[in-house]
């Protein structure tokens, strides 16, 4: 009816907008990215994937030769005559491994014997790999080769560098160093290859050609097994060179890479690395899990930045799909639901195809989604607010609009949000006031009320105006159809005139008695000028009620209240003497009668306070059960005259009986309805009283078997002074029903009653458990 009333539906997110967040969100991405921070996230979030992975089994491909703390206590402190490593190197040779790789450098020539005689047993050992490494030293040469004796016995050198990232880890090595010489591979790959000739593919074909050096190092992400460490299980077959040197056969070296380093704390060439734990892992065993991987063919890879990119947008699309279809906690959930989720599966692709997705991008894109939304959000709000705003000043400010255009144009044009809101709320509350004045016209206005045109044509008329033209037999659809109204018409038609002003009158219609009004309206989009509002009032059953109440209230405040309380006070009289020779069940009868009668009219008197607004709501937590037997217990003495047997029935689960109401007032209501169920009830039946939880609510009811309700009552039952054709014989001033409809629209319930002949007759009223929102109702 208004166009105030109508709300705008939720219209899904334009393609425009949803690209432009999705760029947004990709190209913050892109940029953060190459930041230090994001990727040090990357390698960290990587790490967690080596550390997640259970442990793995004994490798069946290397195994480590440790020259360790005890060999040294044992042997003494390192460097060793090179007699004793050729002997050492014998020792595992004898276990005819596949491959013998000593990571141990050799540069300096010590004394001939034992030089040559370590020769000789490198020599001998199958596949043997020598280490060499660049130079820290300033001066002499740029790598610490092995001497050329070494070099000469053995099947060829790698060089044991180590990639070290910003954060000081060992996740990688080079897979080859340039050199005047040309590139030289690495000492894992060199010992692999010996093994497995196919990997000789991951060279740099340039490096067999000496002079040739590569512009950049091509890192070999080492797959980490755990570390070696006591007390956990070892990833490899791992013996101390004091007891190979003891005699102490190891079997296990047969037909693997066998390497042979330094374990020794103050010796090795620790590094921290993915798996690192109380200790840094030794630069042999780093070596060791490079030759395993490379031989079982699980060396980490990464996706291809195209495949990376593809995987970052349709990351960010999907983090900002959720956050704008589910706005709030639950949208935020979910995000973090999918993040967890997405990386569990990026570990999964780690252990079963060993790619190392970077996860820092895509973590970012789920982490920043939900401002970037957000942000767009209150841009579009503000945006909104402003057209709103002008919408408003324009639709119900005019006077500032036309009064003051300069600060109207300020308005418009201010940016700040804290302005804007506070004439948001103001310009609502007008609309607000509108908008609850235009409901209650239409919904709750008991008169009719019309709006006709200039051109005499209905523009808007609520159903009790249809419902007056219709007992008029005139036609609603036109000014000159009211014509019918006799005397009236006249001054009807002396308003619409212009310069017309109020007018009203008296109209005498049959048997009723009508109050006529008729106002100009001023010009609107609704109502063009010339247009004029019409209310009819009937003010018979005004007249008639206000007589009747009169009546009542003078009838229950002076000759009925005195003389029960009269009544009650010689009751209690009685009881305190016990020796009186009236009968010993006369006093308690008398009083609790009286008690009944008074409970009763007390309620009508709240009531009326209540109608009147001289008394609010008393709400309180009250006990169903309590208040049904105390109402049985009132109208007991009433049932047992009538001879009706009255039953309470409580059908509330445990710990949900009660309600939030005004504990007087609902039980006046409910001791109305048994009173009207016995006094109408057929003699030796049962009134039944039941108590029901219906969810959020509460009903009570009452059932008796008497007479049923004529049809044609049911509509009217509950009006203030009617009574029905059946209630003749019965005295009463037509209140109770009334009353009770009242008490319950006061506590946001409503009122039901079933009437038939065969089922008898029900009275229902539903309060809400909680605490209500009162109905107002026309007085």
């Amino acid at each position: 009816m208004s166009r105030f009333s109508k709300t705008r539906k939720p219209e899904s997110m334009p393609l425009r907008r949803w690209l432009r967040l999705n760029v947004l969100l990709l190209v913050l991405i892109l940029a953060l990215s190459m930041t230090s921070p994001v990727t040090t996230l990357n390698l960290k979030l990587s790490d967690l994937y080596f550390r997640m992975r259970p442990a793995q089994p004994v490798s069946s491909n290397v195994a480590l030769v440790l020259i360790d703390d005890a060999t040294l206590a044992r042997f003494g402190r390192w460097p060793w005559p090179r007699h004793e490593l050729a002997q050492l190197i014998r020792t595992v040779t004898s276990e005819q491994p596949k491959a013998v790789g000593i990571d141990i450098l050799l540069p300096e020539a010590e004394d001939p014997r034992d030089d040559d005689d370590l020769a000789a047993a490198i020599a001998a050992a199958p596949n043997a790999v020598l280490a060499t490494k660049i130079s820290a030293s300033p001066q002499g040469r740029l790598w610490n080769d092995p001497l050329p004796l070494f070099v000469r016995a053995a099947k060829g050198v790698g060089h044991v560098q180590a990639i070290v990232d910003d954060d000081g880890l060992c996740r990688s090595i080079p897979l080859e160093e340039p050199s005047a010489d040309g590139p030289r591979p690495a000492f894992a790959l060199e010992l692999a290859e010996l093994i497995n000739p196919r990997l000789k593919a991951m060279e740099t074909p340039a490096s067999s050609v000496p002079g040739v050096e590569m512009p950049g190092l091509r890192p070999l992400i080492v797959d980490y097994r755990q570390q070696i460490e006591p007390g956990r299980s070892l990833p490899f077959f791992t013996v101390t060179a004091g007891d190979l040197l003891s005699g102490k056969m190891k079997p296990q070296l047969a037909g693997k890479a066998v390497l042979i380093g330094f374990g020794a704390v103050d010796m090795s060439d620790r590094m921290f690395t993915p798996v690192t734990g109380q200790l840094p892992m030794p630069g042999v065993e780093v070596n060791a899990n490079a030759v395993q991987m490379l031989l079982d063919g699980t060396v980490p890879q990464r996706p291809r930045l195209i495949w990376q990119f593809l995987l970052l947008v349709a990351t960010g699309t999907l983090a900002l799909w959720l956050v704008v279809r589910y706005p709030g906690v639950f949208g935020l959930l979910l995000l973090a639901g999918m993040l967890l989720v997405g990386y569990f599966a990026s570990y999964l692709v780690f252990v079963h195809w060993h790619m190392i997705i970077f996860y820092g991008p895509l973590l970012l894109a789920g982490v920043f989604a939900a401002p970037i939304a957000q942000v767009e959000n209150l841009l579009l709000v503000n945006r909104e607010i402003s057209a709103r705003l002008r919408h408003l000043q324009q639709t119900l400010r005019p006077d500032l609009m036309q009064s003051n255009p300069i600060e109207a144009g300020k308005s418009r044009k201010s940016s700040h949000l804290h302005w804007k809101l506070s004439a948001l709320s103001e310009l609502q509350a007008e609309l607000s006031s509108l908008y609850s004045f235009h409901q209650t016209l239409i919904e709750t206005m008991r008169e009719g009320l019309a709006v006709y045109g200039a051109d005499g044509k209905l523009r808007f008329g609520n159903p009790t105006w249809n419902k007056f033209c219709e007992k008029q037999s005139a036609s609603p659809e036109n000014l000159s159809g009211l014509a019918r109204l006799k005397s009236a018409w006249s001054e009807l038609a002396a308003v619409t005139q212009a310069g017309g002003s109020w007018g009203e009158t008296e109209l005498p219609l049959g048997d009723e008695l009508w109050h006529l009004y008729a106002v100009p309206l001023p010009w609107t989009s609704f109502a063009q000028d010339g247009a004029v509002m019409l209310i009819a009032e009937d003010i018979t059953a005004r007249k008639q009620r206000d007589q009747a109440r009169s009546e009542a209230l003078s009838f229950v405040t002076h000759e009925l209240r005195t003389p029960l309380i009269a009544i009650q006070g010689f009751s209690e009289l009685l009881m305190r003497y016990p020796s009186s020779p009236a009968s010993s069940e006369a006093p308690a009868t008398i009083f609790r009668e009286s008690n009944r009668l008074v409970a009763m009219i007390n309620t009508y008197l709240e009531v009326l306070r209540l109608d009147a607004g001289a008394r609010p709501l008393r709400m309180t937590r009250a006990s169903v059960r309590s208040m049904a037997e105390h109402v049985e217990k009132i109208v007991r003495p009433l049932a047992a005259a009538a001879h009706i047997n009255v039953a309470v029935k409580i059908n509330c689960p445990d710990g949900e009986e009660h309600v939030i109401c005004d504990e007087t007032l609902i039980a006046g209501a409910l001791l109305n309805l048994v009173s009207n169920a016995i006094k109408y009830g057929a003699k030796d039946s049962q009134v039944t009283v039941t108590v029901a939880g219906r969810g959020h609510e509460v009903e009570f009811s009452v059932h008796n078997s008497g007479p049923a309700i004529p049809a044609s009552d049911l509509k009217q039952i509950f009006e203030r002074f009617y009574r029905s054709s059946r209630s003749e014989s019965i005295p009463g001033w037509g209140l109770g029903l009334s009353f009770v409809h009242r008490i319950c629209q006061q506590h946001g319930g409503r009122v039901e009653v079933r009437s038939d002949e065969n089922s008898g007759t029900s009275f229902t009223f539903l309060l809400p458990r909680g605490v209500p929102e009162a109905s107002e109702v026309a007085r």
